[in-house]
Formats: structure tokens, sequence, C-alpha cells
């Protein structure tokens, strides 16, 4: 299976105060690479929904060397291949004009039967996933130090209408712009590297919580609901 590679120039929409890239925008970035490249493969939104199933990411490491500014004309790379029977593995790569790497992610996925809300193993969803992983660089994220964590407070939302995807659910990119949103006294910087986990999906008008800690360099983010815990949120801020 051919990698995938499309430039971009990053909108005004895409950036902060600072005129550089949102975080949150390169995991739209990786999640938009990802449909086009299963798209082109015959194993995309369209195909798999016509069949029963649904993509699901379940796992996310991002890692921002350098984050884009406005107008600046980037590349993205994106490969696929089977981690295990039931998973895929995503790279997703991210260089600017002079072919510096200054993104970088790491993907896991799952397909969920839409009737049993399960996964599936891959070879039986009949789909062509190579069996052979990406060349997988991203620089792993510490373990968060659960003994040394400081608890910095717990915030209180409601999902809205503008998180919800085409899926029905609430869009994965919502629960960072969360994280960093009600992060009471943020660092002063922006996260370098992000690792996220996928719990369980949330739907629109629902009452979340997301409780903050910090360790050093490093902060927590564990988004509850309905005594359910739907994503776990790790960053390495920079500085």
């Amino acid at each position: 299976m051919e990698d995938l590679v499309l430039s971009h120039s990053i909108a005004s929409y895409e950036c902060g105060a600072d005129l550089l890239l949102k975080p949150e925008f390169y995991l739209l970035f990786c999640q938009e690479m990802a449909e086009l490249h299963a798209s082109r493969n015959k194993m995309g939104y369209d195909w798999v929904v016509e069949h029963g199933m649904i993509w699901v990411e379940v796992q996310g490491n991002f890692e921002l060397l350098r984050r884009p500014k406005w107008k600046e004309q980037v590349s993205l790379r994106t490969n696929t291949g089977q981690a295990s029977p039931l998973q895929a593995r995503r790279f997703v790569e991210m260089r600017d004009r002079e072919g510096e790497v200054i993104g970088r992610a790491d993907l896991m996925w799952v397909i969920i039967d839409m009737n049993t809300r399960r996964p599936m193993p891959l070879k039986r969803a009949d789909l062509d996933v190579p069996a052979a992983c990406p060349p997988i660089i991203t620089a792993e994220l510490p373990k968060f130090p659960e003994d040394q964590a400081k608890d910095l407070g717990t915030a209180y939302l409601v999902t809205s209408r503008r998180d919800v995807d085409f899926n029905g659910h609430i869009n994965n990119s919502a629960y960072l712009t969360w994280a960093i949103d009600t992060m009471p006294n943020p660092p002063g910087c922006a996260p370098r590297r992000i690792h996220v986990t996928y719990k369980h999906e949330s739907m629109m008008s629902e009452p979340l919580c997301i409780i903050h800690r910090a360790a050093g360099s490093l902060s927590q983010h564990r988004i509850e609901g309905g005594g359910k815990l739907r994503a776990v949120i790790t960053m390495e801020w920079e500085g």
C-alpha cells in the first residue's frame, strides 16, 4: 500500500493568537489523512459503513517539534499496517518546506461492528490492511508519575453540537481542546507531546468533568461522565 502525501497551507482558523497552529488541529489533520488514505484503498468511511462497520481511533501519540505558522506550507504523509489481529497502526508525519519533520503521530485504530458495538478482527472485516506496521519514530512520552501528581482541580462542561462529527459522537480532537481550555493556570506555552487514550464515546448534551493533575513538565487530564471514563490525556509542555 503506497503512502499518501498531501500539501496544506495553514489557515487562519487553525491558528491561535500567536499565529501558530493550535495543537488540536494536528489531531484533525491526522484524522483527515487517515480517511483519505483509507478511502483510496477501499476501506474508508463509505465502504465500512456500507458493510455495517466504523473505524474508531483508540489511542494516539502526537509530537509537535515545531508548530507551523499561519500561511505556512506543510506536507503531510501517512501509511498504515496491522499492529495486531484487532488493531491497525497509522503513522502521520508533517514536514516544512525545507523537508524538516515538525510533527509526528502514532495512532491505533480498531474496526467496530455497528450492531454489536464491539471490535472486529481486521481479517474478518475483510480489510486489506498491510501485515507490516509502518515505521514509528514518535518520541515516547514519559510515564506520568502518579505518586508526585498535584491536583489542579476539576472542570465541568456539557458537550455541544459543535463537537459532534459525522459519526454522531464527539470528535476525538474535542477532548484535547477541553483539556487545554479548562486547565487551571496553564503553562505559558504549548504542549510538545500528547498521549491520548479514548475509553468510551461521548454524545451531544452530555455533562462531563475533567480532572486536572500535574507533575513537573507533565499534566494529566481525565475526562469522565455518567460513571464512565471517556478519555485520558497526558501532555508534556514546552520549556
